[in-house]
């Protein structure tokens, strides 16, 4: 009945902004642009390495401008103070504000209407692919039923599409096929947590190659974390046997939370496992904060300053030409 079919809507009014960044977007920069739309309002959700979602709800009686008018603000406050070109949607909810940043056009910004024609207008004519949520292979299963666009799926009654697509999954398509998306914005910085893996092609016995492995993973981290301007203070190894079993080992950092390659290698190696055929190494870095925030102890070790001084030369390099450029021989 169109009465039930309202009733189910959720609150019409425009407060959801999604900013595309280029994929290629340095770290940096991004939390540069999640500090920016900060200013604008408290409530952003990180959503890395590329994207972040905020509600401007609360804002719009601040600035005395639409959610329209604040998207265009930031657009123009990121151009100019960091030379960066972000996508902008605007929408009720953020299923749809993501799906029109990433159809802008050539003024960068796309608002869908909160009146449910706009919306339908939006959404009703779309591949059913272009969906926000939907998997290839959700498509394709709705596309041999003849479900070719979003406008027939929101058409279907609901117990027909938890039949084709599951029960769960299939209510939370066909409520994004009707505009509807009960999530809310949660504020949230960066990861609290970076991991990398490496899997070798056959099962490892060689010390060396497993050494080698676990240097190239704290070369990633260390490189991730600075690039985020973070620090970890735990850090986890997982290592994978040839049987599928796996060894687990945590160590906090002595010296207090580091993104220094030196200090993760070197507590990856005191992460110690007995000799046997291993398949693959985890490495997690854990209880991450704002290297701003992290006292760094003076060094009295030549050796070490040595390292620090290398390893700003190394980040500069890698930042200029591309991450891997330059690392050690070793890895």
């Amino acid at each position: 009945m169109p009465g039930q079919h309202d009733a189910t809507l959720p609150d019409s009014a425009l407060r959801i902004l999604h900013v595309r960044c280029p994929a290629d977007v340095d770290p940096q920069v991004y939390r540069l642009l999640l500090g920016l739309v900060a200013e604008v309002t408290p409530v952003v959700q990180a959503l890395p390495p590329s994207a972040l979602v905020a509600d401007v709800s609360g804002s719009l009686r601040y600035f005395g401008r639409d959610p329209s008018a604040l998207a265009r603000m930031i657009r123009t406050r990121a151009l100019a103070r960091y030379g960066l070109d972000v996508k902008i949607g605007v929408a009720s909810t953020w299923a749809l504000a993501a799906m029109a940043s990433n159809e802008t056009g050539p003024g960068g910004i796309r608002t869908v209407g909160a009146a449910r024609a706009e919306t339908e207008a939006f959404l009703y004519p779309r591949p059913v692919a272009e969906l926000y949520g939907i998997g290839p292979a959700q498509a394709r299963t709705l596309t041999t039923f003849g479900v070719h666009s979003v406008g027939i799926l929101a058409a279907l009654p609901e117990p027909t599409v938890q039949r084709i697509l599951g029960g769960r999954t299939g209510r939370l398509i066909h409520e994004r096929a009707r505009g509807i998306d009960r999530r809310a914005v949660v504020p949230t910085d960066l990861p609290y947590s970076a991991s990398a893996r490496r899997r070798f092609p056959i099962d490892i016995l060689d010390p060396a190659t497993v050494r080698a492995a676990l240097l190239a993973l704290a070369v990633e981290l260390g490189d991730r974390l600075r690039n985020r301007h973070q620090t970890a203070r735990t850090v986890t190894l997982t290592v994978t046997l040839a049987g599928r079993g796996q060894v687990i080992r945590s160590r906090r950092l002595d010296g207090g939370p580091s993104a220094h390659t030196d200090d993760l290698r070197q507590i990856l190696a005191d992460c110690g496992f007995q000799r046997a055929r291993i398949r693959a190494v985890t490495a997690r870095c854990e209880q991450l904060q704002d290297a701003a925030r992290t006292p760094e102890q003076l060094s009295l070790d030549p050796h070490r300053d040595d390292q620090l001084r290398t390893e700003s030369a190394i980040d500069a390099l890698n930042r200029r030409f591309g991450a891997g450029t330059v690392g050690p021989a070793a890895a």
